[in-house]
């Protein structure tokens, strides 16, 4: 059995419960943030959620990434601290679509690799992604996927790739998704200029977005090694902020579910 038909089976064999939903956090550019969305997503939804009598959260998060970025980090918080359950697949087709269907687990927030494999031959209209196993694990997770988080940072550098996401990858699948702006630095960026400018990028081309932006502080910097998710930073002012921009991002994207 190819690759190619494999993970077809695969996709075809999962039966979700009706309540389930796949979420997946996908950007062409590195760099914008994708695995700290994943993980701090699934932390204010896993916060909010009621887990089960034996512990089982109904919140996965989910990483694909061969190099295991959501698994480090997630494996350095202490376990009563994680309010979330996560799984790693490294690539491996199958994993997901069996693991969809369990009736305990609600909400699935996938990890997308730190780059997407395209091919730069891929005419308008065909589907752009390689023919790699990162591209495979790819196809997997859009073909369960219930809406896309795009992230997209206020320097330019990644807008083309966050269109190329879109309307290459996203749209000809008809993946619901929307766009949550990165790594604002209001210290910066005091007038919001550099905010304004991409809002307006963003909403001439009618995609929808979290009204406000993922602020940039240093607590976010340091969360990896601290083996920290922000529903459990140490009490502060920029704590707090820290964590109603991530809980936007949750209730909005229960919205849209």
């Amino acid at each position: 059995m190819t690759t190619s038909t494999a993970l077809r089976a695969a996709v075809d064999a999962a039966v979700r419960p009706p309540t389930t939903r796949v979420i997946v956090v996908i950007q062409q550019k590195g760099g914008s943030g994708k695995t700290t969305i994943a993980i701090n997503t699934a932390a204010c939804s896993g916060r909010s959620a009621v887990q089960s009598d034996d512990g089982v959260s109904s919140v996965v998060a989910a990483g694909t990434d061969v190099q295991g970025s959501l698994e480090k980090w997630c494996s350095a918080v202490r376990e009563d601290a994680l309010p979330f359950d996560y799984v790693v697949t490294r690539g491996r087709v199958g994993i997901l679509s069996e693991l969809v269907q369990d009736p305990s687990r609600r909400r699935f927030i996938v990890d997308t690799p730190g780059f997407m494999d395209v091919d730069p031959d891929a005419e308008w209209g065909e589907d752009p992604l390689g023919q790699s196993p990162v591209a495979d694990a790819l196809r997997e997770v859009l073909e369960l996927a219930d809406l896309a988080i795009v992230p997209i940072t206020p320097s330019k550098i990644t807008w083309d790739e966050a269109e190329f996401t879109i309307e290459r990858v996203l749209k000809p699948r008809s993946i619901p998704f929307l766009v949550v702006i990165n790594m604002h630095d209001p210290g910066k960026d005091k007038g919001e200029t550099q905010l304004n400018k991409v809002k307006a990028w963003v909403d001439e081309r009618n995609y929808p977005r979290v009204s406000d932006p993922i602020r940039r502080y240093t607590i976010h910097e340091h969360a990896y090694e601290n083996g920290a998710v922000v529903t459990e930073y140490k009490m502060s002012g920029t704590a707090l902020n820290a964590r109603e921009d991530f809980m936007r991002v949750a209730l909005t994207m229960e919205q849209m579910l």
